[in-house]
C-alpha cells in the first residue's frame, strides 16, 4: 500500500516497481486488485526468482523475506534491503533516496 502511494514519485524518477509474490497467478491478481496496486505484481509460485535473489527461506519458514532491490540500467543490483522478519520492510523514503 505504501509503495502504491509513492508510485508516481518512482515514475518521475524514471523508475519502475515490480512486486513479486510466491502466490499463484490467480491469488496474485486478487491481491493486486484488493490492494489497488497499479504497478506490476508478478507471480513466482515456484520461488525461482526469490531463490535466485537469495531471499527464500532465510528464517526457516519456507517463504521469501521482504526485500527491495534497486536494479540499474545495466541490470546490476545497485542497492538491496532484506528484512530481518516478515514485518521488517525498507521505508519508501529510503528506497526513493536510493533512486536519486
Amino acid at each position: 500500500v505504501e509503495l502504491q502511494q509513492v508510485y508516481p514519485e518512482f515514475l518521475i524518477l524514471d523508475a519502475e516497481i515490480l512486486g513479486i509474490s510466491m502466490d499463484n497467478i490467480s491469488e496474485t491478481s486478487m491481491l493486486a486488485e484488493t490492494l489497488g496496486v497499479t504497478y506490476k505484481l508478478l507471480s513466482d509460485p515456484d520461488g525461482k526468482v526469490v531463490k535466485e535473489y537469495g531471499v527464500y527461506n532465510l528464517h526457516g519458514d519456507e517463504v521469501a523475506a521482504p526485500a527491495v532491490f534497486v536494479i540499474g540500467p545495466d541490470r546490476g543490483v545497485k542497492w538491496r534491503y532484506v528484512g530481518r522478519n516478515i514485518g521488517d520492510r525498507a521505508s519508501t523514503d529510503d528506497i526513493i533516496a536510493r533512486l536519486k
